[in-house]
């Protein structure tokens, strides 16, 4: 479908996602070794229709507080193919993934017996191999400091604590961050979870069913990035576990952002467009409440005019959100034909972490999600009303 019919029909802010980008990179992920159990990192977005999609491709979802598993069981997904996270796991969380049929990550010591009372069967132990990630740093997930996983002594500890509470002690846990450029870190993480592995063997007489390798795997945001294709990443790491562990063992492949992050693009209509001291702006109707990743992070995003697609560039403007902060900027310097009030923007690679981190920031609703094939749009998440914030109101 045209961008202008589908702003028509569903209005803007809108995230549009491709179906037929979202099974290719989830095929490609499952193509890496078979019987390899993936599971959709629900956090990137979790969406009901999403993961029935991915479902039906014999995916499984990675959740980690009771909303994002009752998405995922909503969606049909089985307890089977259910992996639950979490550094800070509540009982009624732990009681929930129980009854769900979920294998448990236990990421603390003290996590044990709560696991056990609570009725959790099947656990694995996270690491935290002190790994450095290029990434931003308030996605780094394995670095000395870290609070997720347990350092590799206390991880010992905890396979054998958790074996002699009566749990299923499956396996070895370990990711690294998100939005990863490279596989060099994370194929060092992956000697140190052998390597755990192997003490557990030598002190505990255990061995490892399962290897959960993590997610984190990025996307192209803007036309500078250069990072490698699912298949690439997730086989690199595969082939160095098999070298490095060639005892059987099932894979568990956790990718999030990967899978929805380059299917999204955001369609924004733009506004006021002025000129000040040194500074073109171009402002749309949304900006960080439908994507704080700019804010956060530092993201970078490319855009193009997706009405006048065809026209050349004449100028560079700073895209601006409309909200009451200076730093509420989406991208701070794009080409464009000049805008015109009307026209829309598109803003590709926005699938992950965008309506999963959007916000009500200045009472503004959030974005509809359509998912869109074959020349069809489905709304996939309908569009706030002003009225659905002031429901909350006593």
């Amino acid at each position: 479908m045209r961008a202008s019919a589908l702003a028509r029909d569903f209005g803007t802010p809108l995230v549009v996602y491709c179906r037929d980008t979202v099974l290719a990179r989830a095929r490609a992920y499952a193509r890496v070794e078979r019987d390899t159990l993936v599971v959709y990192g629900t956090k990137a977005f979790a969406n009901v229709a999403l993961l029935r999609l991915l479902a039906a491709e014999g995916m499984g979802a990675d959740v980690s507080t009771l909303g994002e598993l009752e998405f995922a069981l909503r969606a049909g997904v089985p307890g089977d193919r259910l992996v639950f996270h979490g550094n800070n796991k509540s009982d009624e969380e732990l009681r929930a993934a129980a009854g769900a049929g979920a294998l448990v990550v236990l990421d603390a010591l003290e996590e044990i017996g709560r696991a056990k009372d609570a009725g959790v069967e099947r656990v694995l132990v996270r690491l935290t191999p002190e790994i450095e990630a290029e990434t931003h740093h308030a996605i780094r997930t394995a670095h000395a400091e870290s609070k997720f996983g347990l350092v590799a002594d206390d991880a010992i500890a905890a396979v054998g604590e958790a074996a002699d509470a009566g749990l299923d002690v499956l396996g070895l846990h370990v990711h690294i961050g998100s939005q990863l450029v490279r596989t060099s870190e994370s194929l060092l993480a992956v000697e140190r979870l052998v390597d755990v592995a192997e003490h557990c063997r030598d002190e505990l007489d255990w061995m490892p069913q399962v290897f959960n390798l993590g997610g984190g795997l990025g996307v192209r945001h803007s036309l500078e990035d250069s990072l490698p294709d699912p298949a690439a990443f997730a086989g690199e790491l595969v082939r160095h576990l098999r070298a490095q562990w060639p005892q059987p063992t099932r894979l568990i492949l956790e990718p999030g952002r990967s899978l929805v992050g380059q299917a999204g693009v955001t369609l924004y209509e733009i506004g006021v467009v002025k000129h000040t001291t040194g500074v073109a702006y171009a402002a749309i109707d949304g900006g960080m409440s439908d994507n704080p990743r700019p804010q956060l992070y530092g993201s970078r995003y490319e855009a193009l005019l997706a009405n006048r697609a065809a026209e050349p560039a004449t100028g560079t403007y700073r895209i601006a959100g409309k909200h009451c902060e200076s730093g509420d900027v989406l991208i701070e310097g794009v080409e464009l034909p000049e805008p015109r009030r009307g026209d829309l923007l598109a803003v590709p690679a926005t699938g992950g972490y965008t309506l999963a981190m959007a916000s009500n920031y200045n009472g503004v609703p959030r974005p509809a999600a359509v998912l869109v094939a074959d020349g069809d749009a489905e709304l996939i998440r309908r569009r706030e009303l002003v009225d659905d914030l002031l429901t909350f109101e006593p």
